[in-house]
């Protein structure tokens, strides 16, 4: 297969698309088992995913085109081809990168009881989303009509150069913040170093995607300046499809049940909060008649059984207390090993009634 990378493309762009249909699924699953509840992330990730299909056929057709071949030139007709499959490709590319990162964003919000932590995700979010605007209309018009995706000639091709690596350098930034923001919060609350980093993994793991934008960044200008015209390296594009699968892998790798577990066993309890209207670790009010929908309820309910519980009997061995509950209790405010992470005061009822003075009624 010496000289010929068409293969290599289409076998490792079909790779990764897969392999975010799998990991949306696992979420899917996780979510419908655990939480049994969709939000406005799952179709956020979505419709990322929707993006990525259209990205991944036209990257496909590309290569059909000839693409990745480097032993033959395409003729004009090809060519032609070549160029207006890497424009389409480009534009889908930034969409399903935008709706993966808010699909984190809106994650981090909604499991975050306190105001700056919301509000930072709110002004990162409104920043991303700024930012594929522009990187939309950019990609769109940075070539002439009438042949926008032709950057052969004049000085397109140059400033298609510059812009790329304008491009994946702030990628590389919005994911940084997607990865400061939830360590910004985990190292807020107290709790264990060790359960701290435990639940930071799950956002750390997005740093692969880093990873990926810096080894484009290489290859976009290692072999920018000796490449044919109209033919990105192969490599550009192999590195294009692994950012593209690893930001929505790891946006639902984060779906997976040890974070999960994480979250119900005293991590961020934010809808308890939210939805008592009490003060949280930080003081700041909490209160949120909206917080019914955020749907990040991850505990099961359990009421205490109606018959009375008796208490130790008096010395004289006739008198006797009992005491009923008439209301549900939250297990996971009992199994929460850390219920200093957010101080919830909540007040229940009991009827006590005394033994002895029923006896005497009788």
């Amino acid at each position: 297969m010496s000289g010929d990378y068409t293969p290599t493309v289409r076998t490792l762009t079909w790779f990764w698309f897969v392999a975010a249909v799998l990991g949306v699924a696992t979420r899917g699953l996780t979510k419908a088992i655990i939480v049994r509840s969709l939000n406005v992330d799952d179709f956020l990730i979505a419709v990322s995913l929707l993006f990525a299909l259209g990205q991944s056929i036209t990257v496909s057709l590309e290569a059909g085109h000839g693409y990745g071949k480097l032993s033959t030139t395409p003729d004009q007709s090809q060519l032609v081809n070549i160029l207006k499959s890497e424009y389409a490709a480009a534009l889908l590319y930034i969409a399903s990168l935008c709706f993966a990162k808010i699909s984190v964003l809106a994650l981090v919000k909604s499991i975050s009881p306190i105001q700056r932590d919301r509000l930072t995700a709110y002004g990162i979010a409104a920043f991303i989303i700024l930012w594929a605007i522009t990187a939309e209309l950019a990609t769109a018009f940075i070539c002439k009509f009438p042949t926008p995706w032709d950057y052969t000639k004049g000085q397109c091709h140059n400033r298609r150069h510059t812009w790329w690596n304008y491009f994946e350098a702030t990628n590389i930034v919005t994911d940084f913040a997607l990865i400061l923001l939830p360590l910004i919060i985990i190292w807020n609350i107290r709790l264990p170093l060790s359960r701290k980093a435990s639940v930071f993994s799950f956002f750390a793991f997005r740093s692969t995607v880093i990873a990926a934008s810096a080894c484009k960044l290489v290859f976009w200008n290692k072999h920018q300046r000796t490449q044919s015209p109209g033919l990105d390296p192969w490599t550009v594009t192999i590195c294009t499809q692994i950012i593209q699968g690893l930001s929505i892998i790891t946006a639902c790798f984060l779906y997976l049940k040890p974070f999960l577990d994480s979250v119900e066993s005293g991590f961020l309890r934010s809808d308890d909060i939210r939805r008592r209207g009490t003060s949280d670790y930080y003081g700041h009010s909490t209160g949120d008649s909206s917080a019914n929908k955020s749907g990040y309820s991850l505990r099961k309910h359990h009421r205490i059984p109606s018959d009375s519980m008796r208490l130790n009997e008096i010395s004289n061995g006739r008198n006797a207390t009992t005491i009923t509950a008439g209301e549900p209790v939250d297990t996971g405010d009992i199994e929460s090993q850390h219920s200093r992470t957010h101080i919830i005061k909540q007040t229940k009822t009991f009827t006590v009634e005394d033994g002895s003075r029923r006896e005497s009624e009788l």
